[in-house]
């Protein structure tokens, strides 16, 4: 996901905050892989971690 897609609006509840989930890397805390863009406010999926996961 682009930096500038993290401004688009909900399609589900128009909220413009997001979550994103991080998998921290066991050894080196400091590294970390998207798990998951999601919905703030009501949970809409933007990009599941398997969509991070293809873009990497």
């Amino acid at each position: 996901m682009k930096i500038t897609d993290l401004s688009q609006k909900c399609p589900k509840c128009g909220c413009e905050d997001k979550t994103i989930k991080r998998d921290l890397d066991t050894e080196h805390h400091a590294h970390a892989k998207t798990g998951a863009v999601i919905c703030s406010e009501c949970g809409y999926v933007f990009k599941s971690k398997e969509e991070c996961e293809k873009e990497e």
